[in-house]
C-alpha cells in the first residue's frame, strides 16, 4: 500500500506507534544489575515482575575453588552485586534510597537516557497526530473528475 496514497491514514498510524512505543518506555519499571566496589551496571531489565536481590560472591575461577584455605583466602576479594528495582522513568523504585550512593546513582544512569528518548518519541507522536488533522485523506492528483456530481463536472468542461 502506497504511504501517499492516504497520507492522513499513515500519518495517524506513526503518531499512534510512537505514543506507544514511548509509553511503554515511560512506564514500565526497570531494574539495573550492578557489581560494586566500583559500582558500574552491568545490564538493565525492563519489567513489572523482578525481584531485588542482593548477591555476594568471590572473583576465584573454577580452579583457584579447590585450593581456598586460610592462607589464599585473602588472596581473593569478595564482590557484591545487587539487582535493584529503579521504578518507572517518573518515580522512584521502593528500595532504591536504600543503598547510598551507588543504587541512585545506577538508577539514573539508566533512567536518564530512557527519559529523554521516550518523551521525545511521546512529542514526535503527538505532532504526528496533530499534523495528521491537517493533510489530506488523499491528494489532489489522485482524485479521478469522472467521479463528481454532474453540475460540478459540466463546470469543469465549461472552464469555470
Amino acid at each position: 500500500m502506497n504511504p501517499f496514497r492516504r497520507p492522513k491514514l499513515w500519518a495517524r498510524l506513526a503518531g499512534v506507534v510512537l505514543v506507544l512505543l514511548a509509553a511503554w518506555l515511560l512506564l514500565v519499571p526497570i531494574t539495573v544489575a550492578y557489581v560494586t566496589p566500583a559500582p558500574r551496571a552491568v545490564s538493565t531489565l525492563y519489567s513489572w515482575w523482578t525481584s531485588e536481590q542482593d548477591l555476594i560472591y568471590t572473583d576465584a575461577t573454577g580452579a583457584d575453588l579447590h585450593k581456598l584455605d586460610g592462607v589464599s583466602l585473602d588472596q581473593t576479594r569478595l564482590i557484591e552485586a545487587y539487582r535493584l528495582n529503579c521504578g518507572d522513568a517518573f518515580t522512584a523504585g521502593p528500595h532504591e534510597q536504600l543503598l547510598q550512593p551507588a543504587g541512585p546513582d545506577m538508577c539514573s544512569s539508566a533512567e536518564t537516557p530512557r527519559r529523554i528518548i521516550g518523551l521525545s518519541l511521546f512529542g514526535l507522536g503527538v505532532l504526528g497526530l496533530l499534523a495528521a488533522v491537517r493533510l489530506p485523506a488523499e491528494p489532489e492528483r489522485y482524485r479521478n473528475r469522472y467521479r463528481l456530481p454532474h453540475r460540478q463536472r459540466r463546470q469543469l468542461k465549461r472552464g469555470g
